[in-house]
């Protein structure tokens, strides 16, 4: 039986890990940090390929001030357009551009083939299973513990 401090340890070097990977990854095959691949993966996924600025930061978690550095950073790429929502004030928004779409295709294929296929592929249907069920509670757990996302 693992104890609480093994578990701890061991999630802890998964997690590194895992995004060490995913950064390597995106790096390599899109030239891109992991951090702000993240931002284009939620574009993508968006209706119109569109969000607000506060929504891409309530999701990942990121203060005003980062989400908008991320976003001149992309934006400066060539990846992101960002535009004033129309009757908001001070609010805006960020659309996926083609060349962030094809970057997003690139990447999540690579990401696909060199580190969540054979992942997953290892721990099995069971062990998949079970990773989704305490990834949604550690996400629940934290969230909750969080009063800039208790509030949602």
């Amino acid at each position: 039986m693992t104890d609480a401090s093994e578990a701890w340890r061991d999630l802890m070097l998964a997690t590194h890990l895992l995004d060490t990977a995913l950064e390597r990854q995106a790096q390599r095959d899109g030239g891109i940090s992991h951090g702000h691949f993240k931002v284009l993966v939620l574009l993508s996924a968006a209706h119109d390929q569109t969000l607000g600025l506060k929504s891409l930061a309530d999701s990942l978690r990121f203060s005003p001030s980062r989400i908008s550095h991320a976003i001149t950073a992309l934006e400066g790429q060539g990846l992101v357009a960002r535009r004033p929502v129309m009757g908001g004030r001070r609010a805006f928004e960020a659309t996926l551009t083609r060349r962030g779409r094809l970057l997003v295709g690139t990447v999540l294929r690579g990401q696909r083939r060199h580190i969540r296929d054979p992942l997953l592929d290892g721990l099995g249907a069971e062990g998949t299973a079970a990773l989704a069920d305490l990834s949604a509670r550690i996400i629940a757990l934290l969230d909750r513990d969080n009063p800039d996302v208790a509030d949602r």
